[in-house]
């Protein structure tokens, strides 16, 4: 099995030679500052699996989803599977207990607790939260501790404490499937999201969830083997804001400070490569590995953006349709940590392989979404009408 060969390859990658190797950081939390709730599965259940999608979900040869013209692209997207995502919802019991957001994040704490893990993904409905600052309390409440997007690549605004716009891409386009921050050095355990305002039936707009268990499998250890040895480089170039007129992520945005200083003091801090040129564009980079030790059950798992963090991101963007850019500076480019280059068919292959692992479901106005996400990635397909979604990332 492909996660298995994961595991021996990493193991015999580590005894053989030296490689530089995140430091695991073990937080253990606590409770003891919560009023104790007894018997917290009582006050939540499974109704079963989500039905399947009401209107057929067309993958293939979709405009603005990279790469959906591949030969290999699925034609639709799955259903969601029995347990993916994991449902639950308030009892009967529950519902008569009249508990406040509180008791609620406590009890919702202690099966995530015991069941995030195990599931993936669990999507909770029927919960009491109206809007993002009640989202934000709740998730204060869970306990986590709070992931900085400091160096982050999506565009996306912080909101209230803690809560982000899901993301701010132009509804025409779909985003890939990804671990959320797998190019960074310090990345989120746990990504929440709340539905706000639901698309509309069949405007698309599905929040695409896929195991990465499943991913690995279909990927094979050939590949998987490869970048396990060679390990995984990211560069990213980032315009100035005074440089570049259209939509394009500037190192302003994407570090939140205006200060060179700050910037060159976060790649030192992490370990990255930089360089500024004469115009104050900046380009940096940093060696990671294919896969990492998840921080609560200490396997050894598949984590990175191999294919997504490439030019492909904005020569199938809208945004940039019109934007002449030489290949050295488009925003993302991935290559084997020793610096050899992946193949295009490689990267359009692992692509295709990784939506054919995907699954929908359709947003409910309150539901939240819980992601393991070194365990699950996800993703956004494009959409027409309103819809707002909210983030929040946490750690174990």
């Amino acid at each position: 099995m492909a996660l298995k060969g994961i595991g021996n390859s990493y193991a015999r990658l580590a005894r053989r030679i030296k490689v530089r190797q995140l430091q695991w950081t073990a937080i253990n939390y606590c409770h003891h500052d919560q009023k104790h709730i007894p018997n917290t599965d009582s006050y939540l259940e499974n109704p079963g699996s989500l039905p399947a999608l009401t209107v057929p979900v067309k993958l293939a040869g979709r405009k603005y989803l990279p790469g959906s013209w591949h030969d290999e692209f699925p034609q639709y997207l799955k259903n969601p599977q029995p347990d993916f995502p994991h449902v639950i919802r308030p009892s009967t019991i529950a519902k008569q207990a009249n508990l406040s957001l509180t008791d609620w994040a406590d009890i919702v704490r202690q099966y995530l607790d015991d069941y995030l893990v195990k599931y993936g993904a669990i999507l909770l409905r029927s919960l009491p939260i109206e809007d993002e600052k009640q989202f934000s309390e709740f998730v204060g409440q869970l306990r986590y501790t709070p992931q900085s997007y400091t160096g982050g690549l999506g565009y996306r605004k912080l909101q209230v404490k803690n809560v982000m716009t899901a993301s701010d891409e132009p509804k025409e386009y779909s985003i890939e499937l990804h671990n959320e921050m797998a190019y960074l050095p310090n990345w989120c355990d746990i990504v929440i999201f709340y539905c706000k305002i639901p698309p509309a039936i069949g405007q698309g707009g599905h929040t695409c969830i896929a195991k990465v268990s499943d991913y690995v499998d279909k990927l094979g250890n050939e590949i998987t083997e490869s970048f396990l040895k060679r390990g995984i480089r990211y560069q990213c170039h980032l315009f100035s804001e005074n440089t570049i007129s259209n939509d394009y992520l500037t190192w302003q945005q994407s570090f939140n400070t205006k200060e060179k200083k700050e910037v060159e003091e976060f790649c030192r801090q992490n370990g990255y490569s930089y360089k500024w040129d004469e115009y104050d564009n900046f380009t940096y980079s940093i060696n990671l590995p294919a896969a990492v030790k998840h921080n609560k059950t200490n396997m050894v798992e598949w984590f990175n953006q191999i294919y997504q963090h490439t030019p492909t991101y904005t020569t199938e963007h809208p945004s940039f349709k019109d934007v002449d850019l030489p290949l050295d500076k488009h925003l993302c480019q991935c290559y084997y940590g020793d610096g050899g280059k992946i193949s295009e068919e490689l990267l359009m292959h692992m692509r295709s392989i990784n939506w054919q692992a995907a699954v929908g479901f359709e947003w409910q106005a309150g539901d939240v979404l819980f992601l393991d996400n070194v365990l699950a990635q996800h993703s956004r397909l494009s959409y027409e009408g309103p819809r707002r979604i909210f983030a929040s990332l946490m750690n174990y």
